[in-house]
């Protein structure tokens, strides 16, 4: 796409631009995102106010709350909280910390993709990301995704963006890769990957005694990084691997679609990874080569637009054919090992979202392809014609992105949030401190400063009261998403309800709080309800 005489100039140029596009796109959702998303949905940000916020919260005050890692490490806590120390607070760290890494992520794309395809194209697979609908809502919407995604592609940058990267590059790399780690515990994949590709891959003039140095430096970064966290766990759990990621699993195999079910349900008979696989190992392996195909179709139909899927299968054939050079082999590698981690668990764009690198690199490559060069060489002496087609392509597809962001029909747009229950979380703070909330989202008693209950499968209000009790929760919250997910709890939103063991102390449009008493048996009629 650059005529050979402007390449040094070009190459500048073009960086200029990739920054000057990144930083716009920071300042514009930073802008969006700090003004309208200030609360967090009830999709994927039910998890921050469930545990990474109660986990960062806990970490400020010098103490590991365990029960708040049972699927992750502290990486993504610990970075929230030290953001935070800017003077924000936890949400609106997150934020930042969302928005940083979303940049971060896309400089560490195009630096690592400049040395793969050239810097013009390099910029167009940077804005195949910004262009991105699941890389638009992980910019603002809070959670590990896109924090996982920057170190993660950061790593591989660190090791790959280089002919011959130095001993120093190579220790970062497996410093981020550690800190992957502990993010997610699938970010193990950099290890394997790093050491095949530092040991058979890159760098063939180098010894064989120093192609090993370098995987050992790399995995010392990595141990650096990780060991920390490693220690708490064990000292907290009796073993530093412990999570409960075989749920994922599991719900997988055999959730059958229903997550109330299987994860609030009575009945669950998985307890451990061996139980997922040994419950029943044909419908286990049977699951397992569905989601292979499964996931691979959803990353090229839904992860990429089906336009963009169908140029990453043909950037496949281009790389294969006629770029067979190492980088390009030790990025596939990281590429391919990701997407194994993933073929266990259900599918979820975001949990792709780190795919979303090797797939962008992939659908430019054909701009690349040399009959395509000598097809337009006359032509690009004057005009750029595989910038201009590829902006054709793509320009459609990033509207439509940028507008789906701000449909309110989208429960994930930048303005969506259970606004609706700020009464009453205030009423919580300011009269319930300390005390124990029943709900079926976590995000009142982290605002109100309680400790969260999930309200299980139960099929009246006496069993409600039960669960109440057993788990010394003091007040019951109903709202938009208790009426959806949980029918027996729909009798407390009838006007004047007189339920046994409950009384009603607060009520707004958007929910009501209910008092757990002692005894369920007797009828007690309702306080003054306090409104805002």
């Amino acid at each position: 796409m650059v005529a050979p005489g402007e390449s040094r100039k070009t190459e500048t140029v073009v960086r200029i631009v990739a920054i000057a596009t990144i930083a716009c796109y920071g300042i514009y959702w930073a802008l969006k995102a700090l003004s309208l998303h200030r609360l967090g949905n009830y999709a994927v940000e039910t998890d921050f106010y469930w545990k990474y916020g109660p986990a960062a919260a806990a970490l400020k005050q010098g103490h590991v709350l365990i029960e708040h890692f049972d699927s992750k490490g502290w990486g993504y806590p610990l970075v929230v909280a030290a953001f935070s120390y800017l003077g924000l607070d936890l949400f609106k760290a997150a934020q930042v910390v969302g928005l940083v890494s979303a940049c971060a992520a896309a400089w560490c794309v195009f630096r690592l993709h400049r040395s793969l395809l050239g810097s013009t194209l390099a910029l167009l697979s940077v804005l195949l990301l910004l262009g991105n609908p699941t890389f638009l809502a992980n910019t603002y919407e809070v959670g590990t995704d896109m924090f996982f995604f920057a170190i993660a592609i950061g790593s591989v940058a660190l090791l790959l963006g280089a002919e011959r990267p130095g001993w120093g590059a190579i220790l970062a790399s497996g410093l981020l890769g550690g800190c992957a780690f502990t993010t997610r515990y699938n970010g193990l994949f950099l290890w394997p990957a790093a050491v095949i590709a530092i040991v058979a891959i890159l760098n063939g003039d180098r010894t064989r005694a120093s192609r090993w140095r370098g995987a050992g430096l790399w995995s010392a970064g990595f141990a650096l990084a990780a060991l920390p966290w490693l220690a708490v766990n064990w000292a907290h759990t009796g073993n530093p691997l412990t999570n409960n990621n075989y749920t994922n699993v599991g719900y997988a195999v055999y959730g059958e679609g229903n997550w109330e079910r299987f994860f609030y349900g009575s009945d669950r008979r998985i307890h451990s990874f061996a139980d997922v696989v040994l419950l029943d190992p044909g419908r286990f392996a049977l699951a397992m080569a569905k989601n292979t195909l499964e996931h691979l179709r959803r990353d090229l139909t839904e992860l990429m637009t089906p336009l963009w899927g169908v140029f990453t299968v043909a950037g496949l054939l281009v790389v294969a054919f006629t770029q067979r050079t190492r980088r390009w082999g030790a990025y596939l590698l990281f590429g391919l090992l990701y997407f194994l981690t993933l073929v266990p668990v259900f599918y979820g764009t975001r949990f792709s979202l780190t795919m979303l690198a090797c797939y962008a690199a992939l659908a430019v490559a054909p701009f690349s392809w040399e009959k395509v060069s000598g097809w337009v060489s006359g032509i690009e002496r004057r005009f750029p014609a595989r910038a201009f087609a590829f902006l054709l392509l793509w320009l459609p597809g990033a509207v439509a992105a940028y507008g789906k962001t701000e449909d309110f029909r989208n429960p994930e747009a930048v303005q969506a949030g259970p606004y609706d229950i700020l009464e009453a979380a205030a009423y919580l703070k300011a009269h319930a401190q300390g005390e124990t909330l029943l709900a079926r989202k976590p995000h009142v008693a982290f605002i109100a400063g309680l400790r969260f209950v999930p309200i299980p499968q139960i099929d009246s209000p006496r069993a409600l009261h039960e669960v109440a009790v057993r788990s010394r929760a003091r007040y019951l919250l109903i709202s938009a998403a208790e009426m959806a997910l949980r029918a027996a709890v729909r009798p407390f939103a009838e006007p004047g309800a007189q339920i046994p063991g409950f009384r009603r102390v607060f009520e707004s449009e958007g929910a009501l709080i209910y008092e757990v008493l002692p005894d369920s048996l007797g009828s007690t009629p309702p306080a003054p309800a306090p409104h805002p």
